[in-house]
């Protein structure tokens, strides 16, 4: 049995040149954007990110989802003075 040669037919992954989504942004914002989103269930929407990054190959994308995420996990996001449920903070930074 002779099996064809598929190896012209591979397609090879992303490149950082390629695309990055995200390059330049600031993982403490996209932190505070998920946190107002998935409220509760941020920290796995985000790791859902860094994982569809990674698999795409986009390594860039995939370093900024694991910040984000990593973020999440210690709880280092800025105070704001937006709303966003129960975790929000009032303008002098103060939980209510």
């Amino acid at each position: 049995m002779t099996f064809a040669d598929t190896s012209k037919y591979s397609e090879t992954p992303y490149s950082d040149d390629d695309i990055a989504i995200w390059s330049g942004s600031d993982p403490a914002v996209a932190a505070l954007v998920a946190k107002a989103a998935y409220g509760p269930d941020a920290t796995l929407a985000v790791a859902w990110c860094a994982l569809g990054a990674k698999v795409d190959g986009r390594a860039t994308d995939g370093h900024f989802w694991f910040e984000v995420f990593c973020l999440l996990r210690t709880g280092e996001t800025p105070a704001t003075g937006f709303s966003s449920g129960t975790d929000s903070a009032n303008a002098d930074g103060k939980l209510h």
